[in-house]
């Protein structure tokens, strides 16, 4: 490669870094309709599937209260500490996520603390009951944060920030929190409070919080999906014959063979390749997360509905140039 071929090269790779999936799309229709002397369809993004609010979702958590007269089995536990914190003003207005690491911290160190000898059976079996208690409903603290922590809440609302054509950062990042709070819900199965109990959950909402990758690949799949369809839809009454028989126009074909590379092939297609990569990497970890919640069947439509949309409408609009080609010859050196 020459040398000063090189900055051309680097200007165009961020370039298409910094192009916006949706605007892509839409430079792209009308560069189409343009050449084909039609119009542009610009029709209304439909509604996202709604999810229900956190208020109808929220359960309460069963109000337990420790009636220890021997103040000493609650510092021998170390649970004075945990239910003094409870009880300050910052733990009673506790986010739910803050919520689910209390009672995560309050069995583990109840459990640690059921192993001890004890010379009061009264006493012992009345902390059985209260860690009995507690794992029959730490399930319900983490639904809680589920369905109703605002960082959580951002992402399966999505935004109106669609991703980019080129490398996206945080999807890592995203994969990684997903990941951590996945393991925190297998361990909470399990009931290994000591490792639950360890688990930084605020440390895995801040990521999803910066980046907030969920709510933009949500809302990529969904404008991505419509607009193939606007574009199929403005290319339904365009036959490919029609534009090289019985005599074909080439500097027509000339301009559509270039829109075809430059910003279908470079721009287009680089597009939901990548959001078909992030689909396949970040759903999986989304659905196992929400598979038992009343989400789950918004949030399927949402994220793996949208995305069977997009390649089903992807895979009609490639039909549509396959045939131009056959009938056209639009791309003699490069076959599709």
């Amino acid at each position: 490669m020459k040398l000063w071929l090189l900055p051309l090269l680097v200007l165009n790779l961020i370039a298409c870094a910094d192009i916006k999936g949706d605007s892509a799309l839409k430079d792209y229709q009308q560069r189409l309709a343009r050449v084909l002397d039609t119009t542009s369809i610009n029709t209304p993004l439909p509604p996202a599937v709604p999810l229900a609010e956190p208020r109808d979702l929220k359960q309460p958590l069963p109000d337990l209260r420790l009636d220890l007269t021997d103040t000493f089995a609650t510092r021998r536990c170390g649970l004075d500490t945990l239910i003094g914190e409870r009880n300050s003003s910052l733990g009673r207005v506790y986010t739910a996520s803050k919520q689910l690491s209390y009672e995560l911290r309050f069995l583990n160190q109840l459990q640690q603390c059921l192993t001890q000898n004890w010379d009061n059976t009264e006493l012992l079996s009345q902390l059985q009951q209260v860690y009995q208690h507690k794992q029959n409903t730490v399930h319900i603290a983490l639904n809680n944060m589920l369905l109703t922590d605002d960082t959580l809440r951002k992402q399966l609302l999505g935004v109106r920030d669609s991703l980019g054509v080129g490398d996206n950062p945080g999807s890592s990042e995203t994969w990684q929190a997903l990941t951590e709070l996945n393991q925190l819900k297998q361990l909470i199965t399990e009931q290994n409070w000591q490792a639950a109990s360890q688990v930084n959950i605020e440390q895995q909402l801040q990521l999803l919080y910066h980046y907030n990758f969920i709510g933009r690949l949500q809302y990529s799949l969904r404008v991505s999906s419509h607009q193939l369809l606007q574009l199929n839809q403005l290319l339904a009454n365009i036959r490919p014959q029609q534009l090289c028989q019985p005599r074909a126009d080439k500097q027509q074909l000339e301009i559509l063979a270039n829109i075809f590379n430059k910003f279908f092939i470079a721009q287009v297609q680089q597009y939901t390749v990548n959001l078909q990569g992030y689909q396949q990497q970040l759903w999986p970890l989304l659905e196992n997360l929400y598979r038992d919640t009343a989400l789950h069947p918004a949030l399927t439509q949402r994220f793996d509905g949208n995305y069977s949309a997009m390649r089903n409408e992807l895979a009609v609009h490639v039909k549509w140039w396959q045939t131009l080609n056959s009938q056209c010859l639009l791309q003699r050196k490069r076959p599709f």
